[in-house]
């Protein structure tokens, strides 16, 4: 059964699906890759398959969890019978504290590292999701008084224990604001990379100074900022060779480069091989 909720406050949409027929299954099922705008969880319980993030693929294996994050490709082909849980929610749903907008800078520098994320839980954790989920449903069937603020906080406890296990969560704290400055530029680079390639342009946006930017993008990323462009801009140019038939000059020019020459010398320099060299390594691999 799916269950849908709308979070007024949060502006955004909770979805909970129980794997209970074919049906459902084949609704999950992607024949093409697909571009989520939300955070999505596939928990097999039991079943087969496989999952496949920007490129990698795994198969689907009993007791596993699989995250995919906002902007990444991704698809999934279930063979049933399955059993588990599918949630899907908007990212501001973990946005309650300074600690969990820190774990989902962490759940989004995983995305320029092209990973696909997932774990193996044991009998005792997924008894403590299960429980959660089963809760989180309990929620969606009702219509009692401070619903979504009860499934908000039930979501942050589960997506707690996932960043637990995905090791994603640092140990060195970060002051509120370099966090907040360094969430508000990763979450601009995603928007607007092709026409912002430059550490000032995003520094005057956010009205802070370039120094200061990379201070903060540094501590809670452990990269530079001219780092997370140049590699926001790779991850969709092999994004684009994977999953487009374009060619040099119309990917150099969609991601904003006059000149085709100059994309080709970036491309290389960023990824030790040519754009000719990359997409037929890629072609091997399918």
């Amino acid at each position: 059964m799916i269950y849908n909720t709308e979070n007024t406050q949060l502006k955004s949409k909770i979805q909970i699906h129980a794997f209970e027929s074919a049906e459902m299954i084949n609704e999950l099922s992607d024949q093409q890759t697909y571009k989520p705008e939300h955070v999505e969880i596939l928990w097999c319980k039991y079943g087969t398959g496989i999952v496949e993030a920007d490129g990698k693929t795994m198969p689907v294996e009993e007791n596993q969890i699989y995250c995919f994050l906002p902007g990444q490709l991704r698809k999934f082909q279930l063979d049933g019978p399955v059993s588990g849980y599918y949630i899907s929610f908007a990212p501001d749903c973990l946005y309650l504290s300074y600690h969990l907008k820190d774990m989902m800078s962490s759940f989004e520098e995983s995305i320029l590292n092209m990973q696909l994320l997932s774990f193996r839980a044991d009998e005792e954790m997924q008894e403590e999701l299960e429980e959660i989920v089963k809760k989180m449903q309990r929620e969606c069937e009702c219509n009692l008084w401070m619903r979504s603020e009860v499934l908000s906080g039930l979501l942050n406890v589960f997506m707690i224990y996932l960043s637990r296990e995905l090791g994603l969560m640092g140990q060195t704290q970060v002051l509120s604001r370099e966090g907040d400055i360094a969430r508000k530029f990763m979450k601009m680079l995603k928007q607007h990379f092709i026409t912002r390639k430059r550490v000032s342009d995003y520094a005057d946006a956010l009205s802070v100074t370039p120094n200061y930017l990379n201070a903060a993008v540094k501590k809670v990323t452990g990269f530079t900022v001219s780092y997370q462009i140049h590699k926001q801009i790779i991850l969709e140019a092999k994004r684009r060779i994977l999953y487009s038939d374009n060619s040099l000059k119309e990917i150099a020019f969609d991601l904003g480069f006059d000149n085709q020459a100059h994309f080709s010398k970036f491309f290389k320099a960023k990824t030790g091989m040519n754009y000719t060299k990359y997409k037929h390594s890629m072609a091997e691999m399918v």
